[in-house]
């Protein structure tokens, strides 16, 4: 009996689905011998051409099976399909929209097309035609995943959440569909959220690589750097042939700063493909964390070069230039980004610290501003705001505080547990555990100010722990390290892991050192893992954070009145804080100006960043009423000569002439110190009153005038003045001040008594007294404790 044609078709059809492409390429050929009019035959030779591989053979055979029936959608969609397989996606999306046309609801037409459209970065077009996807009979967990794709690459993450979820209750055990949430999670920063994505593909799919991938970016953002390099390494020992993977482990052993293996691994990941600026920019940010500037430079530049779009590498350039005091370059570094990209987070977090170096707070200010807008969640952007709010003479408390709690609300609160201490032994007496948070352990003020007396406290009352939060230490990190009676490095911690550390170690009070500067913790802080928290001498102000307790101060009743802070202010009894150590640089005989037969100098040697623009109009008033006295300042980048003008025109809208400003740049240690031999006076900057430049100056012999504000931050110079019998130069207003000034400028006699043994007066002083400092502390921390016991 004769096979027909309808036969011949069905044999073939049944071997292309047992994918034995040769027996069904010789049916289908055989029909289109006998009937060459047969579209199903040549649709048919089209899929086993596609399944052998023979691309070009199957668009032929698609072509004619349309050109015979241009009606049938199958044959429109796979000819569409295959067009933008072949790099023809222009022409695939025409053919696939025809094939739409003719079939409005077949499903497989629309997801074919939303996929045309995706290769074309056509996304909106895309989600247009997956919404009439999703609202189709037998919709799949894939097609939620599709449009949820197509929403974030709209921006519209809200949304793309909404079809994400509805993925994941579709299909629980639908992998793609937990990491792209996970994915999603991380993008908005939700954590604890990307945490349970994670949980669940490691409970479905826990040998892909892409689980791995999500475990590794989670532990980047919680800080846990060492961690994210073992999950991108057993996912390259998965995935051996994967840049992108070994590419991120490169990262993440940056980050952790294993520096030896993250050279190699970028090298591999250079090798396999990923760009030499990619590999340049992050041994550029390698070098900087770990202070190697030059090096930094050296990488980051070549970066630029090989890409000038490279934005991450001109952003960190805007920091390497900053440090090194190539002012001009840094800003030319933070145009180059904005040009490009006008809402790019760092670069105007980078630019504003750039204007925060020139002291121009307010468009510092305007810069942060900028960020949060664009970043509401940024802790770096409120740090920021808060340092040039304090800053600037046009800001108010209540400024400083309402920024501070727009931390608290957005950041800290969120994190806040229902705090319950229950188990913690209440004994008001017994021997309390002292936890001290600090990146700034090392050659800084802050660790100036706490080593000193670390030896001095009653390890009979205190057990100190130190959570040290840095990758740089030196001689003075080891000395805290032997006055310590436990030593945490926590560098590589994320801030739930610091919690969840420093409650196993039953902390009773911990002590933030750091408050809203680089390098501080208070994401870990705002957990509450210690029933008693205290902020001191990082940041001279409010953290606005519920979950601290209290701020040391100077004894001062008007900080006690604590309107300018949302914690309980604790003054001290005798002064903020201790310094011992201090180079014993030899003071120079009389007056500078006698000794030198120079013009009477002023001097500020605080950071050029803390000279106000009120400051400046004080100052030169100053100057213009003291004929040929000069003002000596410091500012990072004193050599560079964009920076140099810039001050010399603040001045000099004031009448002042640049020869009467003598400019350093930021001066080693004994260079900065010799420094006041040169100042016949120094003159304490505000609002922003010096605090370590306040003893130095003492400590050199060099009396300073100050006028307080009603911020901790302008009222440091004032205890200082107090303890050395100088509370004469601590004025109420800009009138006393100018009058004081000149007043001392032109009575030399008056000036030499008041700077008489000035160093052996401080060294009598409570400024200097570490077993003084050593009672007032171990006081202070009994007093908090029996007041949480009974309150308890």
């Amino acid at each position: 009996m004769a096979v027909t044609i309808k036969q011949l078709l069905a044999r073939g059809q049944k071997q292309l689905a047992n994918r034995d492409y040769q027996a069904a390429g010789a049916l289908f050929e055989e029909v289109v011998t006998i009937s060459p009019e047969t579209h199903a035959a040549w649709f048919g030779l089209g899929e086993v051409a596609q399944g052998i591989g023979q691309l070009d053979t199957a668009v032929q055979f698609f072509e004619q099976a349309v050109q015979l029936q241009p009606e049938q959608a199958s044959y429109l969609q796979r000819l569409g399909e295959l067009y933008g397989r072949i790099g023809l996606e222009k022409e695939g999306l025409e053919v696939l929209q025809a094939a739409r046309r003719r079939a409005p609801k077949d499903i497989a037409v629309l997801c074919s097309l939303a996929g045309a459209y995706v290769k074309v970065g056509e996304w909106q077009q895309a989600k247009s035609v997956l919404r009439d996807v999703v609202a189709r009979p037998g919709v799949q967990a894939g097609h939620f995943c599709l449009l949820g794709l197509a929403h974030q690459q709209l921006g519209e993450l809200d949304e793309a959440m909404v079809q994400l979820r509805k993925a994941t209750r579709l299909a629980p055990r639908y992998p793609d569909a937990w990491l792209s949430l996970g994915h999603l999670y991380l993008q908005k920063q939700l954590l604890e959220e990307a945490e349970r994505c994670v949980k669940k593909l490691f409970d479905l799919v826990p040998q892909l690589p892409t689980t791995l991938n999500l475990a590794g970016e989670l532990a980047l953002r919680h800080g846990n750097f060492h961690e994210a390099a073992a999950f991108f390494r057993t996912a390259v020992a998965r995935a051996p042939d994967s840049a992108e993977m070994t590419a991120k482990l490169g990262i993440a052993l940056v980050q952790a700063g294993d520096a030896v293996e993250a050279v190699d691994v970028l090298e591999k990941a250079h090798q396999m493909g990923v760009s030499e600026d990619w590999i340049l920019e992050s041994l550029g940010l390698l070098f900087t964390t770990r202070g190697q500037l030059a090096a930094a430079r050296e990488n980051l530049e070549m970066a630029v070069e090989r890409e000038p779009a490279n934005l991450n590498a001109w952003n960190s350039l805007i920091v390497v230039y900053t440090k090194l005091g190539e002012s001009g370059k840094a800003r030319q570094a933070a145009e180059t980004v904005l040009a490009q990209d006008p809402r790019h987070v760092n670069a105007l977090l980078n630019l504003g610290s750039w204007y925060s170096d020139q002291a121009r707070s307010d468009e510092a200010l305007a810069m942060f501003r900028q960020a949060l807008a664009v970043a509401p969640n940024n802790q770096i952007g409120y740090t920021n705001s808060l340092w040039a709010l304090v800053h600037s003479t046009e800001t108010r408390a209540a400024d400083v505080v309402a920024t501070a709690q727009a931390f608290d609300r957005n950041l800290c609160l969120p994190l806040l547990p229902a705090v319950n201490f229950a188990a913690r032994d209440r004994d008001p007496e017994r021997r309390l555990r002292i936890g001290w948070l600090t990146s700034d352990m090392r050659n800084h003020p802050v660790a100036a100010f706490v080593v000193p007396f670390l030896g001095e406290l009653d390890r009979t009352q205190l057990e100190t722990v130190i959570y040290f939060n840095s990758q740089s230490s030196d001689s003075t990190t080891t000395m805290a390290h032997e006055r310590a009676d436990k030593w945490r490095e926590v560098v590589a911690l994320g801030d739930e892991a610091l919690a969840k550390l420093t409650q196993s170690d039953a902390i009773d009070i911990l002590v933030d050192l750091n408050g809203n500067t680089e390098g501080s913790r208070l994401l870990a802080v705002a957990r509450k893992p210690a029933p008693i928290q205290v902020t001191w001498l990082g940041f001279p102000g409010t953290s606005g954070m519920t979950a601290m307790d209290y701020i040391f101060i100077p004894p001062d009743p008007v900080l006690e009145k604590g309107d300018w802070c949302t914690e309980t202010p604790w003054p001290l009894p005798h002064c903020y804080g201790v310094r011992t150590m201090i180079p014993d640089v030899p003071i120079q005989p009389g007056l500078p100006c006698q000794r030198l037969e120079r013009p009477f100098t002023f001097a500020c040697l605080n950071n050029f960043r803390k000279v106000s623009q009120g400051a400046i109009r004080l100052w030169s008033r100053i100057l213009r009423a003291v004929p040929d006295s000069r003002l000596i300042l410091v500012a990072r980048g004193g050599d560079d000569s964009s920076l140099i003008e810039y001050i010399h025109g603040q001045f000099g809208r004031h009448g002042i002439a640049p020869e009467r400003l003598n400019i350093k740049g930021i001066m080693p240690t004994n260079g900065y110190f010799d420094a006041y031999n040169e100042a016949d006076l120094c003159l304490d900057p505000f609002p922003f009153n010096g605090g370590t430049t306040g003893y130095d100056s003492i400590w050199m012999g060099v009396p300073f005038i100050t006028w307080p504000g009603d911020m901790l931050v302008s009222r440091m110079g004032k205890p200082i003045l107090d303890n050395v019998g100088l509370s004469e130069l601590v004025v109420d207003s800009a009138d006393a001040y100018f009058e004081l000034a000149v007043a001392l400028a032109n009575d030399h006699e008056r000036l030499l008594k008041l700077r008489g043994n000035l160093r052996q007066r401080m060294r009598a002083s409570p400024l200097m007294d570490a077993p003084r400092m050593a009672r007032s502390l171990e006081n202070a921390f009994r007093g908090m404790w029996r007041k949480w016991c009974a309150q308890q």
